[in-house]
């Protein structure tokens, strides 16, 4: 199975959120072990990094370093993804996001990992899985 993986997981796993927390370590500890194939761009530890330091920097910092031990698929961010995050951008009135919706498309990927259902619900042809449903989602694929 492979995934596009929202910055949002990093950021609720590294902090454990009460919530989403405990999900998204078991999707940073499937990715770890392989179950599942992850892809990035290299938008996601660019946000993960600044979202963290805005809180607690030795976490970040931290954060960062777990990131990039990760056997994580990484998009370049190129001229032919950010011209293409236009074309998603128009159509979808979704800004900053058209730019990872761009990077799965290069990669034909149409399933996300995130809990941003708010702005990926506007993007055509982009199946979201939360975290809290991810677990019955692999579950049922064994």
């Amino acid at each position: 199975m492979s995934f596009y993986i929202d910055t949002n997981i990093f950021d609720y796993s590294a902090l454990a959120h009460p919530i989403y927390g405990k999900a998204c370590k078991q999707i940073i500890d499937d990715i770890q072990n392989g179950k599942i194939d992850a892809y990035c761009s290299f938008l996601v530890p660019i946000e993960l990094l600044g979202s963290l330091a805005e809180i607690d920097v030795q976490k970040a910092s931290i954060a960062l370093a777990a990131f990039f031990s990760l056997p994580i698929n990484m998009i370049q961010v190129d001229e032919w993804v950010l011209r293409d995050s236009v074309s998603i951008m128009l159509e979808s009135g979704v800004t900053y996001d058209s730019i990872h919706a761009a990077c799965m498309r290069r990669k034909g990927l149409n399933t996300i990992i995130t809990e941003d259902t708010k702005h990926w619900a506007k993007i055509k042809n982009v199946k979201i899985v939360r975290p809290l449903d991810y677990a019955g989602l692999t579950r049922s694929r064994k």
